[in-house]
């Protein structure tokens, strides 16, 4: 009986790694064919599409269909997306960099780890990004300020977030052939696991507000 457990242990093991090996791969290939720099924003919202239907317990679906679909749906609105946020990145780069290179004293030291922060918290925004566009459906506009809500408001999220990507960070690490394997889809599974907690949470409130109204 107990060699039995393992064995279905084992075979489930093997069918989550077969899943994350695949998703990665389609991952990079998607990022490929969009000449890299346009590829990502709509490679990685396709991943989250796959990994958010993974944590809603959709674990047979077809890998290859739902990315490709979501990728090409995503192209377009995602590329606009990443350009805001390249912008706003660039704008707080070039900042930082006059702070450093032309202020000194106290005053100069707060503004640079304020912007600092603020380069952060942007590119935690932006991670969340991708979360709130495969599970919402908001304009363009909603779908960013959503993503900076999500940063700043949730503290307990955010540092889940981050130790999640310093726990991967590791085990690249460590291990650099997983580089291939799980450097795009573990991270995505983890931040959409944890971002969906919290989206139910926000949609029970919305869903409980209007009884309450009504009441």
């Amino acid at each position: 009986m107990e060699k039995v457990e393992k064995m279905d242990k084992f075979f489930v093991a093997s069918q989550w790694l077969i899943r994350f090996v695949w998703a990665n791969l389609i991952w990079m290939f998607l990022i490929i064919i969009g000449l890299g720099v346009f590829g990502f924003m709509p490679a990685t919202a396709a991943l989250f599409t796959v990994t958010r239907k993974w944590s809603q317990k959709e674990i047979d679906i077809a890998i290859w269909p739902t990315a490709w679909n979501a990728y090409k749906k995503a192209f377009l609105e995602t590329n606009i997306a990443g350009l805001c946020f390249v912008a706003i990145l660039g704008f707080l780069y070039i900042d930082l960099r006059i702070v450093f290179a032309t202020m000194n004293g106290l005053a100069s030291s707060l503004l640079y780890f304020f912007l600092f922060f603020l380069f952060g918290m942007t590119i935690l925004a932006l991670v969340n990004y991708f979360s709130v566009y495969a599970h919402f459906i908001y304009p363009l506009r909603g779908y960013i300020i959503q993503s900076f809500l999500l940063a700043f408001t949730s503290w307990k999220t955010s540092l889940l977030l981050i130790a999640g990507f310093g726990v991967a960070a590791y085990l690249i690490a460590q291990f650099p052939a997983l580089l291939l394997f799980i450097s795009g889809v573990l991270p995505a599974y983890w931040v959409m696991k944890v971002n969906l907690i919290r989206f139910q949470r926000m949609q029970a409130k919305m869903t409980a507000q209007p009884a309450q109204d009504m009441a």
